[in-house]
């Protein structure tokens, strides 16, 4: 891909991600509430275009910053799939996040 695509790319992620963000309720919301579930998602929807952004960003991907980003989504993921392995998942991120500290 060259940078013109890049660039262009990167260009609707952050118009996606600023949308995403103007979404988030800005009253307090509580857990276990449809409230909370839906800001959640707003929250998964929101790591997930930073993933995209550490991934086209740059010349080179930011090995920490994609982690994070990563964890962070395994661990909201496991909110929604308690029975899947998200939560494991995220603790063997976790270890390489704190590995590369």
């Amino acid at each position: 891909m060259n940078q013109e695509n890049r660039r262009e790319i990167l260009k609707l992620v952050d118009t996606a991600h600023a949308k995403v963000e103007s979404f988030y309720p800005e009253e307090a919301v509580y857990k276990d509430t449809p409230q909370w579930a839906e800001k959640r998602r707003l929250l998964l929807a929101d790591l997930a275009l930073h993933l995209a952004q550490d991934a086209l960003k740059g010349d080179t991907i930011r090995e920490t910053s994609l982690k994070n980003h990563l964890f962070a989504i395994l661990k909201i993921s496991a909110e929604f799939f308690p029975d899947g392995n998200y939560a494991g998942a995220a603790a063997l991120v976790d270890e390489s996040i704190t590995s590369l500290k």
